[in-house]
């Protein structure tokens, strides 16, 4: 059953994990292929953590540097998104210790959801992911950003799902 799941999130960009006893979380090994040898965690949109590249981090940092600091949003905006940073550096089973304020703030208790999306890797509470996610409207979503799907686009895939 377990190695169902497992091929599942695989399949779907999320994966499921739990923080062991020591709060020392296993980044899964998709994504330590992705993230290469240096990456940062921080604090990310809608109480997740942003796990992302250091050369993504310092680009992000370099944006919010530019940002004009007379504004309060801004300087709230970086308060809690360069306060939150950290390096990563990971033990020899792959695995981190999440710092208590961040894992306060993401409100991780002990089952983990990575979600890859496509600046970052988010981690999340898995509750708190799900029950976000079920109150989401993809329609009313896709309609708000105008995503629109091509029809009748070829497109290289042998695949005629």
């Amino acid at each position: 059953m377990k190695d169902d799941i497992e091929k599942k999130d695989r399949a779907n960009g999320e994966i499921c994990h739990t923080l062991d006893d020591k709060d020392r979380l296993a980044i899964p090994s998709r994504f330590r292929k992705i993230l290469t040898d240096s990456f940062v965690l921080t604090r990310g949109l809608d109480n997740c953590l942003w796990l992302m590249t250091t050369e993504r981090w310092k680009r992000l940092r370099a944006g919010i540097k530019k940002m004009n600091h007379n504004m309060q949003n801004v300087r709230d905006y970086e308060r809690i998104f360069i306060g939150g940073m950290c390096e990563v550096e990971l033990d020899k089973q792959g695995r981190f210790v999440l710092k208590s304020t961040l894992k306060d703030y993401a409100g991780i208790d002990k089952e983990v959801l990575f979600s890859q999306g496509t600046r970052y890797i988010e981690i999340w509470s898995r509750d708190k992911y799900f029950d976000l996610i079920s109150n989401i409207d993809m329609a009313d979503c896709a309609e708000q950003i105008s995503l629109a799907w091509p029809e009748d686009e070829e497109d290289d895939d042998d695949d005629d799902m």
